[in-house]
């Protein structure tokens, strides 16, 4: 039997009284997080843009855009959300298979909630454990190096999970449901490479295509049902059957993969975290600034070399190009001793980029570390006075071995919701948090989702 089967059988079955309260509790993070970064990012390229093609089309006025004065039918609401959560790269990852859980599975999850009614926050909570668990699950378990980005290709799955559970949708529909959206599963990784702002999009197509699922699904259309393990299944046609089984369905229903998730403290790509975090601390330790480097010289895996270690160049979007750059993340760490939302917009970029003070950093690889490895990172930093200053981390903030505290996420949310031309009301933003602090005993989203439209 295709691994599908177990995989629908415990989304089906688990209710949220089976959650343990740690699982209660990381859910309600990722949900606080998603939300804020969602709310900061909803004017970043992209985005205005995708909501105009929605609101151009029109259709059934079902679920909230976030913050926009208008509702879509809950497909394209799910879509322009996701695009929104995932602009500012600083929503969720799973450090040790690259992959963003929450923002396919989220938006999806939360435009079908609003368009079904009569959702309490003890649904919601449940219905997005599960969709994480199921697309952390798979991303934990492929072998291969990153080709195919898993935030949309394991979000397809993820996302399919939380909309089928608030759907209601039992083992055999939920089977369908995943064959179907498997007919619509792609994703790579090319446009990050391209620093193109695909990149930012392509997990909203699996939210978008989630909902279509579930929703044919439950009108009686087949998919396949050996999605996974059959001939020409995922494992086999994506990850060339490259997986590990124990991983996918070790102890499901007692552990939640969810819980692997690493909440951002900066907003850009993962994989320059480690890194970020060693110019602050060595900055703070020592006192010094960026006119005090000569050099720095960070060293680490072959993946994280190969995304994001080259030398920083402006191309087609600055934005993307400074997320996902070493050098320039780097070089804003020793200037300000922080890295937030403002040190990417296009004019600072622009600025950064013309002062070359990101040259002074070099990244090279680590053949010792393990290929994939997005954790570990040493940094030499050479001053001008001749003192050499060396550090180096396995873990860093907002991974589950070095988290985020609650007070930090809701530190974060303030500052994302705050954010911008446009920033959310500081009335809404309470009465945002009150709610989201206390989800599990909301009796329906509904109230949430007034303050969000």
């Amino acid at each position: 039997m295709d691994s599908i089967a177990a995989i629908a059988r415990h989304v089906a079955q688990t209710s949220y009284q089976d959650l343990p309260a740690s699982v209660i509790e990381n859910t309600k993070k990722c949900i606080i997080d998603t939300l804020g970064v969602g709310i900061a990012g909803r004017m970043a390229p992209a985005c205005p843009e995708a909501f105009d093609m929605v609101r151009q089309w029109s259709g059934r006025p079902e679920s909230t855009v976030i913050l926009r004065d208008s509702k879509s039918p809950a497909p394209w609401a799910a879509f322009v959300n996701s695009i929104a959560m995932h602009a500012l790269d600083f929503d969720d990852t799973l450090d040790e298979s690259p992959h963003h859980a929450n923002v396919s599975a989220f938006p999806a999850l939360l435009a079908a909630a609003e368009a079904r009614g009569s959702v309490s926050g003890k649904d919601l909570i449940c219905a997005l454990a599960l969709g994480n668990d199921v697309s952390c699950r798979l991303a934990l378990s492929l072998k291969r190096p990153l080709a195919w980005t898993r935030a949309a290709t394991c979000g397809h799955f993820g996302a399919t999970a939380a909309v089928g559970k608030i759907s209601e949708l039992g083992e055999e529909r939920l089977v369908h449901a995943f064959g179907i959206v498997y007919a619509q599963t792609a994703g790579n990784v090319q446009g990050l490479l391209d620093g193109a702002l695909t990149k930012r999009m392509q997990p909203a197509f699996a939210a978008k295509n989630a909902i279509v699922s579930v929703e044919l699904a439950k009108r009686g259309i087949t998919g396949a049902s050996h999605v996974l393990e059959g001939d020409m299944g995922f494992f086999r046609l994506y990850e060339q059957n490259e997986y590990d089984k124990s991983v996918l369905l070790e102890d499901m229903g007692k552990v939640f993969a969810g819980e692997r998730l690493s909440l951002k403290p900066y907003p850009s790509c993962r994989m320059t975290h480690a890194a970020i975090d060693l110019a602050i601390s060595i900055r703070k330790n020592n006192q010094i600034c960026l006119d005090d480097v000569d050099a720095v010289t960070v060293t680490c895996s072959r993946m994280v070399h190969k995304m994001v270690g080259g030398a920083f160049q402006i191309r087609t979007n600055p934005e993307v190009d400074a997320q996902f750059s070493i050098p320039y993340t780097v070089s804003i760490a020793f200037d300000r001793g922080d890295v937030f939302l403002e040190d990417f917009e296009p004019d600072v970029v622009a600025r950064v980029s013309a002062a070359g003070l990101h040259g002074r950093i070099r990244v090279e690889e680590d053949p010792v570390l393990p290929e994939r490895d997005i954790m570990q990172c040493r940094m030499e930093v050479r001053l001008g006075d001749g003192r050499i200053l060396t550090e180096a981390t396995a873990a860093p903030r907002g991974s589950p071995a070095n988290p985020l505290s609650m007070d930090e996420c809701i530190e974060k949310f303030k500052k994302c919701a705050r954010y911008g031309s446009d920033p959310m009301k500081e009335d809404r933003i309470k009465a945002m948090l009150h709610l989201l602090g206390d989800l599990e005993n909301l009796p329906d989203i509904s109230r949430l989702m007034n303050i969000l439209s």
